[in-house]
């Protein structure tokens, strides 16, 4: 819902000191005068909130102040506004009677007087449409691309960007992408920086940073781990530990994945249960 209009003190004393205007004619000046598009009614009710009692000399009269348009202007405004827009029938009062007014004050006269052009948007019987007999494909515009234009905002090979999702790093390639058939496409720079050396990262296996930091994609600090390694080293918090503990953390995670201890998470380490050959893993 839209804020209340407010009537301000200056808008409030024009309407009191020209009280004895008709109430169109007090309508059109007041819309004149502060670039409104106030209806007879809006200024009516704004007269009884603010007390403003309007006395008029006789009916249809005013005080003897000018009104905004003569009844020449006013009867040159119904004879010719139909078929027209509003823009056109501007330019043609001015013309006619050496006048300045805008388009605005045209428009807003002519709808609180009820003159209506006639003109509804539609295709009238028997009117040609500009494009009569053509079919299919029109042509290209101004606006349309220029065969080997480049799009502004195409991204050159290499370009970065951080992944809202997941907060990776992705990088525009050369490479075919699998889902749209495009000549590029962007991958996780972590994925592309190791592929580049050793190849496709095999299946099952993923890739983790060894200092924690998503930013971080220098090969070196890349490594290659299993689901479940990556697992137990998410239960041991070894993004948040501090450096000097992560190199012993990944060995004892890769050694607890080998040795197959269970970890649930939320529920702490279970202990290592001493393995029997008799009795096998208790589960």
């Amino acid at each position: 819902m839209g804020s209340r209009y407010r009537y301000s003190l200056e808008k409030v004393d024009f309407l009191r000191e020209n009280k004895g205007l008709a109430l169109p004619e007090l309508t059109d000046a007041f819309n004149a005068r502060f670039e409104e598009t106030k209806g007879v009614k809006a200024i009516c009710s704004a007269c009884k909130n603010f007390k403003i009692h309007r006395v008029r000399k006789g009916p249809g009269k005013g005080n003897g102040k000018p009104r905004l348009f003569t009844p020449d202007q006013v009867r040159f405004l119904r004879d010719n506004y139909a078929g027209r827009s509003v823009s056109e029938l501007t330019t043609l009062f001015n013309d006619q009677f050496g006048a300045d007014m805008t388009r605005k004050q045209i428009k807003t006269f002519v709808h609180n007087r009820g003159i209506v052009s006639g003109r509804t948007g539609q295709f009238e019987k028997g009117q040609e449409s500009w494009n009569l007999g053509k079919k299919g494909y029109m042509g290209a515009n101004v606006t349309s691309f220029k065969k080997g234009g480049v799009p502004a905002n195409r991204k050159p090979i290499g370009t970065e960007r951080v992944d809202s999702k997941d907060g990776f790093i992705l990088v525009k390639i050369a490479e075919e992408n699998p889902y749209t058939g495009a000549p590029t496409r962007y991958k996780h720079k972590h994925v592309h920086v190791w592929e580049q050396v050793h190849g496709k990262v095999p299946a099952g296996m993923v890739m983790a940073f060894r200092d924690g930091d998503k930013a971080n994609c220098d090969l070196g600090n890349l490594m290659l781990l299993t689901r479940a390694e990556l697992l137990v080293l998410n239960l041991h918090g070894y993004k948040e530990m501090a450096d000097e503990l992560r190199p012993t953390v990944l060995i004892m995670a890769k050694l607890e994945v080998k040795a197959k201890i269970r970890t649930k998470p939320g529920r702490g380490r279970p202990p290592v249960r001493p393995q029997n050959s008799s009795q096998g893993e208790q589960s």
